[in-house]
């Protein structure tokens, strides 16, 4: 096809109903990058016989290295509708097309991608089937309501690899598209439920009866579900073959029958010239089979068989013209792939169910639009009126509005080659940014800057070259605005530029535009010095900022990098703010010890972090450590050791005493205090609502009042909580939450001590419980001093300085005597009352800690692998060597392949990649994505206490304690006391002399 102009696709953006927003989203390795190859092809932009080699859209090297994709990229695609009739003028759309990664290492970059689209293409590998990352991908789609399109790819391989004839190959595929609708059905009921308000009353009828799921699934019928090879360029929907076969049957005239009859359990009778229902109890063809997948099979059997003169007459059939050199060439697929992409053109059938399906950027629901501008915790009704007259404007999506509102979903680094055809630009760009690297004093000479751009969206307006902005940052607030007015402050989350540049995104390339209308997708130049990583963009002060990008992954693995050279520690930290900015996924933070730490999704993503630091960003050696991983500590409930007398040591333990009594060292205030283990339920109901408990606080400290939805959640999340603590710990006695406020632990009020609410309510009834003219308790004023020793002992425990888990500290006593130890010189030996109540409730914490049964708690990586059964006790034996365990291994219908799901703890996962495609011979290709935390099931100060212990380990418990191994190996990296013996066994050393 003739290359588009760039006019073309101007002309086309200005018309918001002709514009398509998609991206494509599958597992690695499911063919969305080759599937966008073959897209550019149509629009000559890149040779066909290239797509799927070339790999157009992953412009890094170490993307065509590894061959996986690792950031999004967008470029725009023109589409024309093929007419009936043609004396119809054709329909023409512009297509935004980005291509996401797959590898769960930057899922993050898939966030960014979705949150700017209308629709998406669901790609599924028909040999693999479901994958996990394509269960994310229908998750994220569904939460975000993107209308999709789903896509079966490598048919082709079911024919050439697995050898499958054409009925076993129909049932494989209705068996995968079965997969994909569990998976839809699955999320649909989950989400419908979730929002079910469950009534006492008579009416017990779930909402999911009520509930229409009829447009929800994927069905060939309805042109949402399209079969083909990405890789040799043709794919088809059953209204395709439905249009070929019309008229060619006997007896069936009418078009909607066959397309009906295309899929399912139909068949065609002769005798009777009319479409029949039972093909598999009949022993019969079932419609598909007969009239699409023998031809493709046939066609496809030439690529073995070569037979040239059967292909020239089957391709003039189909209306193809084949070179002559095509028909000789030495791979027989290259004919066989000229014949398909000529007949059924991937672009013809893919782009038009886009065009159909995915709506126009006009059409944003009212729920969509609202989702975009407010929280789920959040009321959008206590916004100003003119924030909520923004709504109508993104549903309008009018590019003559005079509101301007735009959405930058990450930043992108660029090269200066992708400029060519703009050196003004370029050369603007580059002198901005080495003028503020000059004023950091951060440049050196020779080195080119970096030139970032903002990936953006335009809702609403025109956006314009040289047109002021407001850069509104994701913690503005427009409620806050009319106080500020007031007290002529400036805001720092709302700063005005002016747009220095605009671009359409062409994949490698870059193109200089003017304008950019809404509805459309753009880069934008100049923004790189105040945008970190998202932002909108608006010509108005009211604009709330859009809400945060769904986390898809949570980053669990960190190290810390230093440079080899200290003196070189600016470029470090500009390296490490440049990073930062340019990757989605990656948080950069600064320890209290000063240790520059890199959090990032796995391995991979790892090594990509420190090679773009080192060559790119920062462009010096650097000392990276081991992987640092987070652990926790928390207590269990005593378990008996003893086989025989379980009950008399559980005896034994009751009659402990557990509680821990602390004074001050000027002996004014006693406390008394006990640890408690929660239960795992309630662990569970506390981090599920972390954010909750944390917009609760923000809206307490800055004074407002409380929005409709997160009233809600805290009523739910209280009654929650009261239905699953235990007797011995009294709802109404909560004093605190820890650490940092919104953590999975408990301080417990149990003395006479009257505590303000940890939910911020007034407590009339307590109030008027004490009579008016009592004096103020004492202990009022040091209250926040309590609070704030618990905040510091659950932060660091006494393990390995990890925070805690799951604990509830029972406060049973605290007395307060303000007449003893007066004088100055206690005064001034001890410090305040206050310090000194704070370092001793940590410590009577940390105390009482100990004084229970003490674990661990690791962080666990799922981990999802498909292998052939002759390597499966290979696989075993990895998992096993590091400390993980298998929870299922299916076998793959038809494949004879096992779906293997594991449990790994990510301190035990470095080079576990590695180490599996050794053993298996490059067979297995695992995918780690960080699951939930899990106890350390051993004490780390175990010993051999018992009889039948020290027959079983011997005195010097000769195996290896993995959590002491665990916890010893963080003391050392914090610079804790461990206790080492550096010569284990004394009579086991020699002398080199007796050696001679």
């Amino acid at each position: 096809m003739v290359r588009v102009e760039l006019s073309k696709l101007l002309q086309l953006q200005t018309d918001a109903k002709r514009v398509r927003n998609i991206c494509i989203l599958a597992h690695v390795d499911h063919g969305k990058t080759t599937l966008a190859d073959s897209l550019i092809a149509s629009n000559g932009i890149i040779s066909s016989r290239l797509a799927g080699k070339l790999r157009y859209m992953d412009s890094r090297p170490d993307e065509q290295e590894r061959q996986i994709t690792m950031k999004s990229s967008s470029i725009a695609l023109y589409h024309r509708e093929e007419t009936p009739c043609e004396a119809e003028p054709a329909d023409e759309h512009l297509i935004n097309l980005i291509d996401s990664p797959g590898h769960v290492d930057f899922s993050s970059e898939v966030s960014t991608a979705i949150r700017l689209c209308d629709g998406a293409i669901i790609v599924v590998d028909v040999v693999e089937g479901v994958c996990p990352q394509t269960r994310v991908c229908l998750q994220q789609a569904y939460s975000e309501q993107l209308s999709t399109v789903l896509l079966l790819n490598k048919i082709d391989r079911l024919v050439l690899e697995k050898k499958l004839e054409p009925a076993e190959a129909y049932l494989h595929l209705t068996q995968v598209l079965e997969q994909v609708n569990a998976v839809v059905g699955n999320l649909f009921a989950t989400d419908v439920l979730a929002r079910e308000q469950v009534n006492a009353g008579v009416d017990q009828t779930s909402a999911l009866e009520e509930a229409d799921d009829s447009v929800l699934y994927y069905s060939p019928q309805q042109g949402n579900v399209l079969f083909g090879s990405a890789l040799d360029g043709w794919a088809f929907d059953l209204a395709t073959f439905a249009k070929l076969y019309q008229g060619k049957l006997d007896g069936v005239t009418d078009a909607g029958e066959l397309l009906n009859g295309l899929w399912g359990d139909y068949f065609y009778s002769p005798r009777r010239k009319a479409i029949e229902c039972g093909a598999a109890e009949k022993g019969r063809k079932p419609l598909f089979v007969q009239l699409v997948l023998d031809n493709l099979w046939n066609i496809y059997g030439l690529v073995e068989n070569r037979d040239e003169g059967k292909l020239r007459s089957i391709s003039e059939r189909c209306g193809v013209t084949q070179n002559p050199r095509d028909l000789r060439h030495a791979d027989g697929r290259v004919p066989v792939r000229n014949l398909l992409s000529g007949w059924l053109p991937i672009e013809r059938s893919l782009l038009g169910a886009i065009c159909r399906i995915v709506p126009n950027p006009t059409s944003i629901t009212d729920i969509k639009a609202e989702k975009l501008l407010c929280s789920r915790l959040f009321d959008f009704s206590s916004y100003p009126p003119e924030t909520r007259a923004l709504k109508d404007d993104i549903m309008r999506c009018d590019a003559a509005s005079d509101r301007l509102i735009v959405f930058v979903s990450k930043m992108f680094p660029i090269e200066h080659g992708a400029l060519a055809g703009a050196k003004e630009t370029l050369e603007r760009l580059t002198k901005n940014l080495t003028l503020n690297a000059i004023d950091e004093g951060a440049v050196e000479d020779g080195v080119e800057a970096e030139i970032f751009l903002a990936f953006a969206r335009v809702y609403s307006g025109t956006l314009r070259r040289g047109s002021k902005v407001y850069v509104i940052g994701p913690k503005y607030d427009p409620r806050t605005m009319h106080t500020e007015a007031d007290n002529a402050t400036t805001n720092p989350h709302l700063i005005e530029v002016e747009i220095d540049s605009l671009f359409l995104l062409m994949g490698r390339q870059l193109e200089p535009v003017d304008f950019v209308p809404a509805g459309n997708i753009v880069g934008i130049g100049g923004l790189q010095n105040v945008v970190l990583k998202t932002a909108t963009l608006c010509n108005s002060r009211f604009c709330p900022p859009f809400v945060d990008l769904p986390l898809i992954a949570t980053p669990i693995l960190r190290v810390a990098v230093e440079p080899k050279d200290i003196q070189k520690m600016p470029q470090l930290v500009r390296g490490l703010k440049l990073l930062n900015q340019a990757d989605a996924c990656v948080q950069v933070r600064v320890q209290e010890s000063g240790e520059h730490v890199l959090l990032t999704l796995g391995e991979v993503h790892l090594e990509r972090c420190i090679k773009d630091l080192q060559e790119t960003y920062a462009r010096i050696e650097l000392n990276v450590s081991k992987p640092i991983v987070p652990f926790k500590e928390t207590i269990v409930p005593f378990v008996p050791t003893s086989e025989e007398n379980p009950e008399e040591e559980i005896a034994k333990d009751r009659e402990k005493d557990k509680t821990v009594t602390m004074q001050t060292p000027n002996r004014q205030c006693t406390i008394k205090l006990e640890a408690v283990p929660l239960a795992q339920e309630v662990v569970d109901l506390l981090n599920r609502n972390e954010s909750v408990l944390k917009a609760l606080i923000r809206a307490h400290d800055e004074k407002q009042p409380l929005p409709q939805a997160l009233q809600d959640s805290i009523t739910e999340l209280r009654k929650s909580l009261e239905g699953l603590l235990p007797e011995r710990i009294p709802f109404d006695r909560i004093w605190s939450f820890g650490p940092k406020k919104c953590g999975t632990n408990l301080l417990v009020n149990g003395s006479d001590f009257v505590h303000s609410s940890v939910w911020h309510e007034s407590e009339p009834l307590e109030r008027e419980a004490v009579p008016s003219e009592a004096p103020e308790d004492p202990r009022k004023q040091y209250e926040s001093s309590f609070l704030n020793g618990f905040q510091m002992a659950s932060l660091a425990g006494p393990l390995c300085d990890e925070p805690m888990q799951g604990v509830a500290f029972l406060v049973d006593r605290w007395e307060l005597d303000l007449t003893v130890g007066v004088d100055l010189a206690s005064v001034a030996s001890h410090g305040p009352l206050s310090g000194q109540i704070m370092s001793a409730v940590k410590e009577g914490c940390k105390k009482a800690f100990q004084n229970q049964p003490q674990r661990l708690v690791h962080p666990m990586y799922s981990c999802n692998i498909t292998v052939n059964s002759d390597v499966l006790g290979k696989l075993y034996a990895v998992i096993g060597r590091r400390q993980g365990r298998i929870l299922s291994a299916d076998l793959i219908e038809g494949s004879g392949q096992f779906d293997v799901t594991a449990v790994i703890p990510v301190i035990e996962s470095f080079n576990f990649a590695t180490e599996i495609r050794k053993q298996t011979s490059g067979l297995a290709m695992p995918q780690l994505v960080f699951s939930h935390w899990e106890t350390v099931d051993i004490d780390p100060y175990w010993v051999p206490s018992t009889e039948e212990e020290y027959l079983q380990y011997g005195e010097k418990a000769d195996f290896t304690n993995v959590a002491r191994v665990y916890m010893d190996a963080i003391r050392e990296r914090k610079g804790l006391a461990v206790e080492k013996k550096l010569v284990e066994f004394a009579e086991k050393q020699r002398t080199l002399s007796k050696n001679k």
